[in-house]
């Protein structure tokens, strides 16, 4: 198991643990005199038996995806608004307004997809109409 450690690494490895145990000591010792001082004062101190209120933080539940859409259901999507919106065409985020996707997987489907569907025409910056 630390055969593939260097030895360099074990070492300093080491020197943190007594490191960490010379600073638990300290601690302990802090500890210590604290408990003097408050018996001296007569400040209660928290004992075993009433213990701090402890929260825990519960783990946000999932939410629920969507169910997969099939294959080539945003391009009907798509050709179905562009064609709705006719000769004037209709931008990126007109289109993921009104479908719901969004912005970015529009512009990657019109750079990529886009490109090899006849009739799709960019006729300005992201703005596109379908010629039919």
């Amino acid at each position: 198991m630390f055969t593939s450690i260097p030895s360099a690494t074990l070492r300093q490895l080491v020197r943190l643990s007594e490191r960490k145990e010379a600073l638990m000591a300290q601690i302990q010792e802090i500890d210590r005199q604290m408990v003097r001082v408050q018996n001296r004062f007569g400040v209660p101190s928290l004992s075993a038996k009433q213990g701090a209120t402890v929260t825990v933080s519960r783990a946000v539940p999932r939410q629920t995806r969507h169910p997969r859409a099939r294959r080539g259901a945003l391009r009907e999507k798509i050709l179905q608004a562009l064609s709705v919106a006719g000769k004037k065409g209709a931008t990126i985020r007109e289109l993921s307004t009104k479908l719901s996707v969004p912005p970015a997987n529009l512009y990657v489907w019109f750079n990529g997809t886009g490109k090899k569907v006849r009739g799709l025409k960019k006729i300005g910056v992201a703005k596109y109409r379908l010629i039919r």
